[in-house]
């Protein structure tokens, strides 16, 4: 770590003044380093699916399936791995690797867009896309093909159905907001979800259609609503059953202009349904009417559970006025399991965790939302200190409920969701309500259920120092709910990230809040670096980070960009600042109408705190900002408020004027609720209105705002349009302060492997480049760190 900070005070010498060069032909030596540490930091591959596929009673041997995605960077795309893990003898408590054999790993094809075994085993599904219109290389306007290929494990015969084929339908849904592959109990049928079928459009000039075709002259260029960010193209989703018997599809539209999501088959006689011809489907209807808003990041849209049966009826199931999460059935069909959350408001809210009878379809609530926080009953002396020995409520985005989240009996849901600042894992018994925790509890790592199979569950842990690594552990009986973890994978250190270089701590901002029942409110703040300097160790520049949303919470979870970062030298610090989720309903409450007040208030004496603890190993003059989304909204603000404490800022797609944002982007209520306005689809926003809008704004500030500052946008966000990014770019431009925009093919998240990585880049060089830009004006023989303003 000192050779790499070595390395950033030598090469700083030889950059030049105007950072428009460090990406030239000639290049620092930094920059090389810094590009040489990214590829580092993404060889650990994510977790992006996990499952138990059989457990073996006789011997309690588990085999489990484990799917990892990785960048790369040369490629410029990202891959998938599928390896399988034997994990022998769990009846017995042990810490052993030797217990576990782990197979060679096999690389998906990039074409595959879903995939399923059956629960039997015996069969495999997969959705395979043909032709990829999506390809900038691709210049064909040959339609997309979907094939669904069944593989038969035992006789290791294939079969192929080409959907297209059959043109019962539009593209195959493949996003996580929508999609689903799904077996049916007896294993004759597929389910999975579709754009409804539109006739092609042609030109009024075309030829007519013939008798009884439908006549779809003039609707090229009619304008047809979608469901906003990363789900372009998707208006209308219908339900679709592919019989392996026959090869025929069947498409099912929902009434009411809803959208089906989250399916899967009712079990075997749960409720009528059954094998054969009688067969069922539960799933979530989002509703479009007057008209489609954003749905991913959005848990506050109406929705309602449904049932399908085998006849094309439809009965819409459950209370009105909420946004239902992932139903998932009890093993034997007799109950629902659900989380929801009230539909409206802000984007994501503590909900409930209910339960439905199928028979009667009454609704029960098991765990009802929680205005701060509720003590959990533990199976040993419970510890009010520890933070995941009490419960801040659940949270249906982060991560919801798995496909299998019952015990064998029945009796108890088994899921993850946000505590503070970790993710914990619980269990709940559905009669009683008891809460228990069911991962170790230390609070020290963040724990997320995976699959829940014969009272063994599978749990990835993960921190900001580590990489996820997966365990299994056997769910008891009282007083010991848990034996000991079986470790499924390795866990992997980062090299020069150690774990005491993780801290954590709450806070109570001493600022009274506008609403003085929220003033008292904690929050809580991650920090990533080292608490304490080596001998003629130099003091290590800050980066504060505050996360998107408004609701949503920075847990302790590796992630590749963190690593990066610290191992460039950087200390990173995290505020979850009062309307974060993992804090229970007041802390979301706290939010709505004094963004850019309490939020930024919050952020900025997280980061006098920090600075204040490790004066002896942060450097003061060298605290830069970097935040997107909301994040960007706030490090913006931070920087046109305190212009003394923050040197230079960098801003992915940020909120800069909401009076502006709420005519274009996809999540105008948004725009309404974050400014203490209540939103009504049809209403025009008033003088009042605009001026709240306006004065929570960073653009309220620009006189102010001087720091230099980056700007990295996606020309195809539908969420925070890139035009919020060019303005602001134009007012800083107009002022004289030093700003570069980069804008990219991407959308909101930036997420592409090429974009990710450039934009990652530029803001480990935009801050060391800006600050010694502006001292080599006063002083050009000089390396040592500028004073602060």
């Amino acid at each position: 770590m000192h050779r790499v900070s070595c390395l950033l005070k030598e090469t700083l010498k030889r950059l030049p003044t105007t950072t428009q060069h460090y990406n030239n032909k000639s290049m620092s030596s930094w920059a090389n380093k810094v590009a040489e540490v990214y590829k580092e930091v993404v060889k650990v591959g994510e977790v992006k699916d996990a499952c138990i596929i059989n457990v073996q009673r006789g011997n309690g041997h588990v085999m489990v399936q484990v799917t990892r995605s990785f960048r790369d960077v040369t490629r410029k795309e990202t891959f998938q791995s599928v390896t399988q893990h034997l994990v022998r003898n769990t009846r017995r408590p042990h810490d052993e690797e030797d217990d576990t054999i782990t197979f060679s790993p096999v690389y998906l094809d990039s074409n595959v867009l879903l995939q399923r075994v059956s629960n039997s085993g015996r069969l495999k599904a997969e959705v395979v896309k043909k032709n990829d219109n999506n390809n900038n290389n691709n210049n064909s306007k040959t339609p997309e093909e979907y094939v669904v290929i069944v593989t038969d494990c035992r006789t290791s015969t294939v079969s192929i159905v080409n959907l297209s084929s059959a043109d019962k339908h539009g593209k195959v849904y493949s996003d996580s907001t929508f999609s689903c592959l799904e077996f049916s109990p007896d294993e004759t049928k597929l389910l999975y979800v579709a754009e409804m079928r539109q006739p092609k459009p042609t030109s009024f000039f075309d030829s007519t259609p013939k008798s009884g075709d439908e006549d779809s002259r003039g609707q090229e260029y009619v304008y047809r609503e979608d469901w906003g960010e990363q789900l372009v193209a998707q208006s209308q989703g219908v339900i679709c059953i592919l019989d392996l018997t026959t090869n025929d599809v069947n498409t099912y539209p929902l009434p009411d202009g809803l959208c089906p999501a989250h399916l899967c088959f009712v079990p075997s006689g749960a409720g009528g349904a059954g094998a054969g011809r009688d067969w069922g489907v539960l799933g979530v209807g989002f509703g479009s009417r007057p008209y489609r808003l954003g749905l991913i990041y959005c848990q506050n849209r109406h929705s309602r559970m449904f049932q399908l049966r085998s006849d094309g009826t439809v009965e819409l199931l459950g209370s009105v006025g909420w946004h239902i999460g992932i139903p998932r059935f009890s093993p034997d069909g007799t109950l629902v399991a659900y989380m929801r959350t009230k539909a409206g408001g802000p984007h994501a809210k503590c909900g409930q965790l209910c339960v439905m009878d199928w028979k009667t379809k009454m609704e029960r609530v098991v765990i009802d939302t929680v205005d701060r926080e509720r003590k959990l009953t533990t199976s040993g002396p419970p510890t009010d200190t520890t933070p995941t020995h009490v419960f801040r409520g659940v949270y249906s985005a982060t991560p919801g409920l798995t496909r299998r989240c019952w015990n064998a009996a029945g009796t108890k849901v088994i899921f993850s969701t946000p505590n503070l600042d970790v993710i914990a894992t619980y269990s709940v018994c559905v009669d009683s309500g008891e809460l228990t925790l069911a991962g170790d509890g230390r609070g020290d790592t963040s724990e997320r259920v995976w699959d829940v199979t014969d009272d063994t569950i599978l749990l990835e842990r993960t921190s900001m120092c580590t990489p996820g690594h997966l365990v299994l552990l056997r769910l008891g009986t009282p007083p010991t709910p848990l034996a000991a973890a079986m470790k499924v994978t390795a866990t992997h250190e980062m090299p020069q990230i150690p774990k005491s270089f993780l801290t954590r701590w709450t806070l109570i901002n001493p600022e009274p809040h506008p609403k003085p029942q929220y003033s008292d409110l904690p929050y809580s703040v991650l920090y990533l670096g080292p608490t304490k300097l080596p001998e003629g160790g130099e003091r290590r520049p800050l980066i504060v980070w505050p996360h998107g949303g408004p609701h949503v919470c920075l847990a302790d979870e590796f992630r590749a960009s963190s690593a990066f970062f610290v191992r460039l030298g950087f200390s990173v610090l995290w505020p979850n600042y009062r309307g974060s989720t993992g804090a229970g309903q007041d802390s979301i409450d706290s939010l709505p109408g004094h963004a850019g007040l309490a939020d930024v208030s919050d952020v900025h004496f997280a980061t006098l705190d920090c600075l204040r603890r490790y004066s002896d190993v942060l450097d003061q003059s060298r605290v830069y900002l970097l935040g997107g989304s909301h994040g960007g909204f706030l490090v913006t603000h931070l920087a046109a408020q305190h212009p003394s404490v923050y040197r230079a800022v960098s801003a992915r797609n940020p909120v800069v004027d909401i009076a502006a944002m709420a005519s274009v982007s996809d999540i105008p209520d948004w725009c309404f609720v974050e400014s203490g306005v209540e939103f009504e689809p049809g209403k025009v926003p008033d003088a009042s209105t605009l001026t709240k809008m306006t004065t929570c704004s960073p653009t309220s500030h620009l006189d102010t705002l001087t720091a230099p500052t980056l700007l990295q946008v996606g020309l195809d966000d539908r969420r925070v349009p890139p035009s919020q990014a060019l303005y602001l770019y134009r007012m800083l431009k107009a002022r004289g302060v030093k700003t570069e925009l980069y804008v990219y093919r991407d959308c909101h998240p930036l997420g592409k492997v090429e974009v990710e990585a450039d934009c990652l880049v530029h803001i480990a060089l935009w801050s060391p480049v800006v600050i010694l830009a502006d001292h080599q004006e006063s002083s050009s023989d000089s390396c040592s760190p500028p004073e602060g303003r």
